[in-house]
């Protein structure tokens, strides 16, 4: 079988699990590891056990995130990477801006999502970090990767169109049939910039795909309708990235 060239169109980054994607135009990649900063941080949802001394992944059930509360995605959040301060927005409020790397701005941040959640919380919010830790869905570090023409695919089936955002991935590509990535396991890998990468699986979604980015409504069925067109509920895959390098919007993935 001959593999279609996958052309990069968009990076994400996701600083803050469960909060807006920041996009990239070119990003550092190391073996073994996410993208710079996605997942870094967490708001945890009640006390879950996170040790930061000793961090291990914790289900994200444990923590803010949209696959149980759309009202997050009424925050909207712009980021300054070089300074590590993330921007609140939301209407007929002022904007904000915090650090997340100071325990203060950490507790900024705790407290204004408790403001924004109120009585929907499941308990206390208090924002998580560790060096060197994704608080990401899998216990392992992948980059996820999203083909455009899935996303197109399924949005002819549901007859609205979806926003490939609501997948959250950190790398975009286009220029293959739909869903032709499921078929890159087992194969070689690797960007026009050197940057290899190995197959670890499918991308199992969840019910946090069906809130709207823009609107913060929960207002499609995606599993449903991908279960009763296609037998899964998978859109996307996970990479795991096997050398240094950098990657940019405009880069291509070459399968072998």
């Amino acid at each position: 079988m001959t593999f279609s060239p996958a052309h990069i169109t968009a990076l994400a980054t996701h600083p803050v699990k469960g909060l807006t994607a920041h996009p990239l135009q070119t990003t550092t990649v190391e073996a073994g590891a996410v993208f710079p900063l996605d997942r870094a941080y967490a708001i945890e949802n009640g006390p879950c056990g996170f040790d930061p001394a000793a961090p291990q992944h914790i289900s994200k059930s444990k923590f803010l995130v949209l696959v149980r509360y759309e009202d997050v995605a009424q925050v909207k959040c712009t980021y300054d990477l070089e300074n590590k301060s993330i921007t609140l927005s939301k209407p007929e409020s002022e904007d904000i801006t915090l650090p997340l790397e100071t325990a203060e701005g950490q507790d900024a941040l705790a407290a204004y999502f408790t403001a924004h959640m109120a009585e929907k919380a499941a308990g206390p919010l208090k924002v998580r970090h560790a060096d060197d830790h994704a608080f990401t869905d899998t216990a392992e570090n992948f980059v996820h990767v999203v083909n455009l023409a899935s996303v197109k695919a399924l949005s002819e089936t549901l007859g609205v169109e979806i926003d490939p955002r609501r997948f959250r991935a950190n790398i975009y590509v286009e220029g293959l049939a739909a869903y032709e990535e499921f078929d890159w396991a087992d194969k070689k890998i690797r960007s026009s910039s050197g940057v290899e990468f190995k197959f670890a699986k499918r991308t199992r979604r969840c019910a946090a795909v069906d809130v709207n980015p823009v609107t913060a409504e929960r207002d499609t069925n995606i599993n449903k309708a991908l279960h009763g067109s296609l037998g899964h509920m998978d859109v996307g895959i996970y990479l795991e990235v096997l050398n240094n390098g950098t990657l940019s919007v405009g880069d291509t993935l070459i399968i072998e």
